[in-house]
């Protein structure tokens, strides 16, 4: 067996190293993924500028359409009394978009993993950890604009 002479055993160590090394590479972005799917959606920081999504004509009566403010999906509500909300459409447990869905009674349904919100984003079903975040409506005329709180 040749023996470095600093008392190692060179190629061998080398490839020891480098294989290890190559493992943690390999396995990083898995266990990345791993710990991403497991933990809830962290709430993004963002620019807290108003955005105009529309004008109040658009949105009849006791309907739900979903828009972006900015690039996230945002369930503007427009209720049978006259009033709009806004709620976040991303699921509070991975980030998936919610659906409108009006039987057995009208609430936001997740369809990755089950989870339910009721029409105020409170979390009634499923693993979501907490409600769909709110938006702050502005109407400014006819306009309506969405701010994130």
């Amino acid at each position: 067996m040749n023996k470095d002479p600093a008392g190692g055993n060179g190629r061998r160590d080398f490839l020891k190293i480098a294989l290890g090394v190559w493992g943690a590479v390999c396995t990083a972005p898995v266990l990345g993924m791993i710990i991403q799917y497991i933990s809830p959606v962290a709430a993004k920081l963002g620019v807290r500028e108003s955005v105009l999504v529309g004008q109040t004509r658009d949105f009849a009566q006791g309907t739900v359409k979903i828009v972006r403010v900015n690039k996230d999906p945002v369930l503007l509500i427009h209720t049978p009394a006259g009033q709009f909300r806004a709620l976040s459409a991303r699921c509070t447990h991975l980030g998936c978009v919610v659906q409108y869905q009006e039987s057995p009674v009208p609430h936001f349904g997740c369809n990755c993993h089950g989870s339910q919100f009721d029409m105020n984003g409170v979390n009634t079903w499923g693993p979501a950890p907490k409600p769909l975040p709110p938006y702050r409506v502005i109407l400014d005329g006819p306009s309506i604009y969405l701010t994130r709180i």
